[in-house]
């Protein structure tokens, strides 16, 4: 604990030192501050929370949502800069861009006129262990580029883009430790409570706590299921607990509960959710659970019990029962908002519009399941999973659009259904619309980043092989490029020959 203390505590003396920087800069500055930030629930958290800071800051600003953020946007910001004079603050991405941004956006006297908040792995950075590389890039970057890799802090696991953000606008302002629950869901929304029973870990811990000493989040233990679905729908197709015989059969499941003795609906004649339970019907669904699983499936006690139980962050300003109540059902929304080409939707949601925005998004999330649901089935049925000796992919042809591939690839990757082999990670190719590319999405399970295996380093190894000039990167268990369509077939075969050397290397 005492160790991550210190490395919070250096991090946040290098955004202080971003924070004067910036209020220097713009101290004469007439136009705008522009943020850029990335479509999913961490980029639209990191974009809510600088949004709420610099508005409560009376600081103008505007908000712009990329997909990724690549050379030809870079391009596009350098012009805007020239132009206009702008200031710009790239939150969720910028790091796997930073020699690019240093090209591009860096004034002949070497003044930055924008920062970087970000927790991937910077470009031309193997990966975390190489600290020699990562002193002499924090040293030529500080202070407008914020990483948390350079104090030693694991930007896949510990802290996500929305957490940086955070600390950024508390160094701000101090009451803007009410931000805290966006960093929350940003973590979440980036897989990172893979701690037991689904537990933050790293600086996430720091984060929360502020948010509970703040009284604005509630940490319980609950079942791993989703809280807003009908009970026997939420069981049933749960994508982490299998129950053969109920899972994937709703009318069972629900028959199943009747048995329990659990009056099924409420006073409106709808099925219940679990967050409509007492604790008492929970503690029957949790033993009746693990009696199934022991009993008829030989399941040890141990292994359900450690699924069946996860942690919930709950915000306690948000109504029971509500999407915005569980920080993961919150995180899911924000997602769906970006993955569906409405991100100012979430946007607005994080920072705080809870009228027309939100019941927007609220459809949105329903077509976003749809399409979910349409993709994982098509597939499932259409055998569209390819393997290779050391990884596995698909594409998404006409079915499944660059926004969501990502989505994809990390469902499939974590299904515990066993359809999909954990032991490879698995790449989702997406064809670009207009353009002649595919966008790659790459997964990994933790059981074999645990091995080895870094997909940011490998999709940036395998593109240089392939003669891909294009910026790539991310994290080990999730990372993502552009590839031409001419040379997608050479850049699999190459990402395979990595995985391989990575997993010997080991």
């Amino acid at each position: 604990m005492e160790d991550e203390i210190k490395k919070l505590n250096e991090l946040v003396r290098d955004l202080n030192k971003t924070k004067d920087f910036f209020y220097d800069y713009i101290k004469n500055l007439k136009s705008s501050i522009h943020i850029y930030t990335h479509l999913d629930a961490d980029g639209l958290s990191s974009g809510g929370i600088l949004g709420k800071a610099l508005y409560r800051a009376r600081i103008p600003f505007q908000i712009t949502i990329l997909r990724q953020l690549e050379r030809e946007e870079i391009e596009k910001i350098g012009e805007e800069v020239k132009k206009f004079n702008t200031f710009t603050i790239f939150a969720d991405f910028g790091s796997g861009q930073c020699l690019e941004l240093e090209k591009k956006l860096l004034h002949n006297d070497r003044l930055a006129s924008f920062i970087v908040l970000d927790h991937h792995i910077p470009q031309d950075i193997p990966n975390k262990d190489e600290l020699e590389l990562l002193k002499e890039l924090h040293e030529r970057t500080n202070p407008w580029h914020i990483n948390p890799y350079f104090h030693n802090i694991d930007g896949s696991t510990e802290i996500s883009g929305a957490g940086i953000c955070y600390y950024f606008a508390k160094c701000i302002d101090p009451g803007n430790i009410d931000l805290s629950p966006l960093a929350i869901i940003g973590a979440i929304g980036d897989i990172q409570n893979q701690g037991p029973n689904r537990s933050l870990k790293g600086i996430n811990v720091q984060i929360l706590e502020d948010a509970i000493n703040a009284e604005l989040i509630e940490v319980v233990d609950d079942l791993n299921f989703s809280s807003i679905k009908p009970l026997n729908e939420a069981i049933a197709y749960s994508t982490e607990i299998k129950l053969p015989g109920l899972t994937n059969d709703a009318s069972k499941t629900f028959k199943f509960l009747q048995t329990l003795g659990i009056l099924m609906e409420n006073p409106k004649g709808e099925i219940k959710t679990l967050a409509a339970l007492s604790r008492d019907e929970k503690q029957k669904i949790s033993s009746a659970i693990i009696e199934y699983s022991t009993l008829k499936l030989g399941i040890e006690p141990k292994e359900i019990v450690d699924k069946l139980i996860a942690k919930k962050y709950l915000l306690k300003s948000e109504p029971v029962g509500s999407i915005l109540h569980d920080s993961n059902e919150f995180s899911n929304l924000l997602n769906s908002c970006g993955r569906m080409e409405n991100g100012s939707l979430g946007i607005a949601i994080s920072m705080g519009d809870r009228k027309k925005a939100f019941r927007e998004a609220e459809k949105n999330l329903t077509e976003y399941k749809k399409s979910i649901l349409q993709a994982l089935s098509w597939i499932h049925e259409k055998q569209k999973i390819q393997v290779m000796e050391n990884i596995q992919y698909f594409f998404g042809e006409e079915v499944i659009p660059e926004n969501i591939i990502g989505t994809i690839a990390t469902m499939l990757i974590f299904d515990a259904s066993g359809k999909v082999d954990k032991t490879k990670p698995i790449f989702g190719c997406a064809k670009r619309i207009k353009e002649d590319a595919y966008k790659i999405s790459a997964r990994a399970h933790e059981s074999i980043v645990d091995k080895g295996v870094n997909l940011s380093e490998a999709i940036r190894e395998a593109s240089e092989l392939s003669n891909v000039n294009e910026l790539g990167g991310g994290h080990p268990p999730a990372a993502g490029t552009k590839v031409p369509v001419d040379k997608i077939d050479i850049f699999l075969k190459n990402c395979d020959i990595v995985i391989r050397r990575q997993l010997q290397n080991k």
